[in-house]
């Protein structure tokens, strides 16, 4: 299997399959190597045994993984670079900001700093996420639960202020 695709069977695993054990791997591994960027330096060390040396192939400027699901994912409210996500729990589910940030990072391996504007309402949230991790954060919340219950987040509908707005 030649390097390109090799990556792109990473792409494909990372978008389809359980890997919670493998999270808690590095979690463990985390420990081993404190620095600030841990996680990454430990995928880039994985990826370099896996794949051996890189310094031959060109890697593409294009999306080197297609997902195959029906269509491609829409992301209608998208502002100064980031996704706004809504998520189907809210204050009556007893859900806080810092839980809804720790389930994000936990579930999709964002960068919580990364994290934008929280709205929590009675039943339901809103997010903000940077636009190049919007899919993957939304696939990563495929099947979840948070504090027992079945979750589902979906791209924001544009807000009915700025859809007015073009009208006008």
């Amino acid at each position: 299997m030649n390097q390109l695709k090799k990556i792109k069977k990473v792409l494909e695993v990372a978008y389809t399959e359980n890997l919670d054990e493998y999270e808690l791997l590095v979690k463990r591994l985390k420990k081993e190597l404190p620095l600030f960027n841990g996680a990454k330096r430990i995928a880039a060390a994985v990826l370099k045994e896996y794949l051996g040396d890189i310094s031959g192939i060109e890697i593409p400027k294009e999306k080197i993984y297609q997902n195959t699901e029906t269509g491609q994912v829409v992301f209608e409210d998208i502002k100064d670079g980031r996704a706004r996500l809504f998520i189907n729990i809210g204050k009556n589910h007893n859900i806080s900001t810092g839980d809804l940030i720790r389930e994000i990072v936990k579930k999709s391996g964002v960068d919580g700093k990364s994290i934008g504007k929280i709205d929590i309402h009675s039943t339901y949230s809103f997010f903000e996420i940077p636009e190049q991790f919007a899919e993957l954060v939304l696939h990563s919340f495929d099947g979840a639960k948070i504090k027992g219950l079945n979750v589902v987040v979906e791209p924001a509908k544009k807000r009915k202020k700025e859809k007015e707005g073009e009208k006008a």
